[in-house]
């Protein structure tokens, strides 16, 4: 499932990650998606969703 998220970022910035996503014949999305899951330790991720307290739950 994916969200909808916008952010500001540098004209002169984003003009730059368009022509890389082209060149790795990706979309902008795709493009910056990979380059977060690539900076992002799935295993920190999880233990931070393990570590919050269920919604509703008191604890």
């Amino acid at each position: 499932m994916s969200k909808y998220t916008a952010f500001r970022c540098p004209e002169d910035l984003l003009d730059l990650a368009k022509v890389k996503a082209k060149k790795d014949r990706r979309s902008l999305s795709n493009y910056i998606i990979t380059l977060i899951e690539k900076d992002v330790d799935p295993v920190e991720l999880k233990e931070e969703q393990a570590a919050k307290p269920a919604k509703g739950k008191k604890g």
